[in-house]
Parts: structure tokens; sequence; C-alpha cells
């Protein structure tokens, strides 16, 4: 299962708090069941990619955080 749209904001708030607590169980952006697992597939200094994926609704989703990259002076 993808991730739409209407819970992107949901998404960006548990990857803010495992990023803060990488400990701390995250529940799902979608269904609420506790244990989501997040990836961090990041290409800094570029962007941000995190992977989603619940077994309990079978969300399973990339998402995309882009970065304005280094700047060169």
């Amino acid at each position: 299962m993808d991730l739409k749209s209407e819970h992107l904001s949901e998404a960006l708030d548990r990857i803010a708090a495992w990023r803060t607590d990488p400990d701390t169980v995250q529940t799902c952006p979608v269904c609420g069941a506790p244990g989501v697992e997040i990836i961090d597939r990041s290409a800094r200094p570029y962007s941000e990619w995190y992977a989603l994926r619940c077994a309990a609704c079978g969300l399973d989703s990339a998402l995309h955080i882009p970065l304005p990259g280094p700047v060169h002076s």
C-alpha cells in the first residue's frame, strides 16, 4: 500500500519523532498500529528518503524530501 496524501502530515510527524528518538516505537501514519518500520535511505545533502512499512495494514512506501543541497561560495 502506498502512502496517500491525506496521511503525509502524520508520516512526517512520525519521521521527525523517529529522528529525535529512534528507539521509541512509532505508530503507523495510516492505521495507527504500533511498530511502523522507518528506514533512512537519504542521499544527503541533496535529499532525504525514508521507507515506511507497516505489517498491520500493509503500508510499504517511500517518502522523498528534497533539500537545497550544498552551498558553494
